[in-house]
């Protein structure tokens, strides 16, 4: 195919946009001077040889011709001894950058989005810090936090063990306060209490937060945290008694450059001891947790992005790709003979475009969700704990549906490309082994769900005794209380319009939920009921309570995004985005809502055709509601998701800097190669 034809596939694409995309693009990054920073910290990133993309080829000169796109290409094919030093470097880079534009913290942490890799330094920035200002007293705050901002001291999180992750209560490590030197006496009771996955530790890390049982007089206190040396400031040995190194490879290849390790300075601004030993309980059990949801809420903006990215490139590529002559409703009217472009077919248009959607909600959720954190750690530092119990459920719940989400997306993105998304030049598979563990860190995806029903069930209690008590998030839990006029309710859609309404939309995410709050308090009400066993109810729970926060925060983003004063075309294509999202959502689900009839078998119909209407509306705006999150062609990483459309020549460019298409004949060809070919002789031919 024309190089030029694909690039013009991409322009009439573009053309046919329904709403300004820099409207959009403010809409999504704040504002137009924080859209215009991103891209100028995005082409700071792209433009530092620290961060090229080839570095497997860095010996290699480039030709003329394939010299155009070498910074579009994931590093690969470095050994892990170079992998790890890659990422001290691009580390030391990040912080002279800082220094040489005098980068905010925020920039900073935005440039560390853009180089793409999780660094050695990732968690010094995500949890060390933020984690000593959070948790610990004024008085350590002021004493660690600059010398952790300044790079006097390198910090990781430690949590999790060679035996134990999640389960904060059974971890092995212990701290002894030894009363005779007022000091702690930080102990891993047996091998497997070896600190595990922890970035940052196994080369880099001068200081661990380590998340210890406390002991005192024989008495356990459960999991606290510690500021413990590990490294000595002068030479980087390790302390005698510390052991450090790497724990290898992970699986998939992502986090490649991150050396995870295993492995006064208890934090104390709730929980305290005194100096004779006395231990003073945190005003709210939960305070312990809020490493976590801070983590959590990050996590959950990052995943609305990753799945940006990979959508970006399946829309792109699926435009420009042509696949077979096949008759559409959206066939190319004026070329009739060139094959239909792919992404005009239905079924790839059902499958992409509530990727689309999900994006969209994931941003509009991880928005509320910072916006909540916030509020809450404003109120825990004047000692209100009124609002943590549900910001923990909910970063819990979103953590969990959202990481998932995004996965299976970026995998649904692969599949979507054909044969050439299976490519490592795709940029997809990068994407998606960088990113598939965060289904399992900060909280195992099925165990956290637990989290989550465990609130809810407290909520509905509080529901018969107390409604005004009730959490915003909750209040659907009220309707439960009267069981019959509960199960008497039903879906008031007449029809297929009626599924546009916000409220029908939302009734039907509350109804569902609500339902499984009940189901899941009816089993646990037995006293010989065990919990574990319950699992299941508390994994749909969870996710049906995410699923209604994620909706009624896509439908609370549109309402925004009106007050904003954006306009109508704008809004419009937000509210079709928010519609697909909470009609595609209901309708992966249709056996719960059928299950106790609360839709009839013409409502899944019109649910359907409604779906199917949206995605026809929204067809025409696929490739600019993913161009409007300005990604850099440096940080999508792809062959096939250019912004000029070339994925063909993209590709066989970077096909051919590969170290093995550099010779004609292959290193190799003596030793193995001709005694293959003369095992019997020389052949005639």
């Amino acid at each position: 195919m024309p190089e030029s034809q694909q690039s013009n596939d991409l322009a009439v694409a573009r053309a046919k946009a329904t709403f300004p995309v820099a409207e959009l693009t403010r809409y999504i990054h704040g504002s137009d001077q924080q859209a215009a920073r991103r891209k100028e910290l995005a082409n700071l990133v792209a433009n530092d040889p620290v961060f090229k993309r080839d570095g497997r080829q860095v010996a290699i000169s480039p030709t003329k011709n394939n010299a155009r796109n070498r910074n579009l290409m994931p590093l690969i094919g470095l050994s892990r001894v170079q992998e790890v030093k890659q990422g001290l470097a691009m580390s030391l880079r990040l912080y002279q950058l800082k220094e040489e534009h005098n980068l905010t913290k925020e920039e900073m942490l935005t440039c560390m989005e853009f180089v793409d890799e999780t660094l050695p330094i990732t968690l010094h920035e995500t949890a060390f810090i933020p984690i000593i200002y959070a948790q610990g007293s004024d008085e350590q705050a002021k004493y660690w936090g600059p010398l952790a901002e300044k790079l006097q001291i390198i910090g990781c999180y430690a949590q999790t063990e060679l035996g134990h992750g999640s389960n904060l209560s059974e971890l092995e490590t212990t701290a002894t306060l030894n009363k005779d030197t007022d000091e702690w006496i930080i102990h891993s009771t047996t091998f497997t209490a070896s600190k595990w996955w922890i970035g940052g530790l196994g080369v880099i890390g001068t200081h661990a937060l380590i998340q210890a049982r406390l002991i005192i007089d024989g008495k356990d206190y459960g999991a606290h945290g510690f500021i413990v040396p590990i490294r000595s400031l002068k030479d980087h040995r390790p302390f005698p008694g510390v052991k450090v190194g790497d724990i290898g490879p992970k699986a998939y290849g992502g986090f490649a450059k991150v050396d995870n390790g295993c492995k006064e300075n208890m934090l104390m601004r709730f929980a305290k001891v005194t100096r004779d030993g006395q231990y003073i309980k945190p005003p709210h059990d939960k305070l312990a947790y809020g490493s976590m949801v801070l983590l959590r809420s990050t996590m959950i903006r990052a995943a609305s992005l990753v799945l940006a990215r990979a959508a970006t490139i399946a829309t792109r590529y699926t435009t420009v790709r042509r696949q077979f002559n096949v008759p559409t409703s959206r066939r190319d009217a004026a070329n009739p003979k060139l094959e239909t472009q792919v992404i005009n077919y239905p079924m790839v248009q059902a499958r992409i475009l509530p990727i689309i959607a999900q994006v969209y909600a994931t941003l509009a959720a991880s928005k509320k969700m910072r916006s909540m954190y916030d509020d809450m750690l404003a109120e825990l530092m004047v000692g209100d704990i009124s609002s943590l119990a549900e910001v923990h459920a909910i970063s819990s719940a979103l953590k969990s549906t959202c990481t998932t989400l995004s996965a299976t997306g970026v995998e649904d993105c692969r599949k979507l490309m054909g044969g050439h998304g299976y490519s490592y030049f795709s940029g997809i598979s990068h994407i998606w082994a960088s990113y598939v563990p965060s289904n399992t860190y900060e909280g195992d995806n099925f165990l956290l769900t637990q989290q989550t029903a465990r609130y809810m069930l407290k909520q509905i209690k509080l529901a018969t005794t107390d409604p005004d008590k009730v959490t915003p998030f909750s209040k659907y839990v009220i309707k439960t209380v009267d069981q019959d006029a509960f199960q008497a309710e039903r879906c008031c859609v007449q029809d297929a319009s009626d599924w546009l309404k916000p409220e029908i939309q939302l009734a039907a995410f509350e109804h569902r939920a609500g339902r499984f709050v009940v189901d899941l308090a009816v089993a646990a009400m037995p006293k010989d009921t065990i919990w574990s066993d319950l699992n299941l109810e508390c994994w749909r729970l969870s996710h049906a309570h995410a699923q209604y926060v994620l909706a009624r925060s896509t439908v609370e983003g549109v309402a925004h995004a009106m007050e904003q004063g954006l306009s109508r075309k704008t809004v419009l294509v937000l509210k079709r985005l928010s519609d697909l999202f909470a009609l595609h959502t209901i309708q992966a689900a249709l056996g719960d809502y059928l299950e106790d009839y609360y839709l009839s078998p013409s409502q899944c119909q019109s649910l359907r055709l409604q779906i199917k209407s949206l995605q026809t509306a929204l067809a025409d705006d696929a490739v600019t509601l993913m161009d409007a999150f300005d990604f850099t062609d440096h940080y999508l990483g792809s062959a096939l998701g250019a912004a000029d459309g070339n994925a063909y020549q993209h590709l066989w460019d970077t096909v051919q800097r590969e170290e093995i298409n550099q010779t004609e004949v292959v290193d190799g060809y003596k030793e193995y190669i001709v005694p293959l070919l003369t095992r019997h002789g020389a052949a005639k031919i």
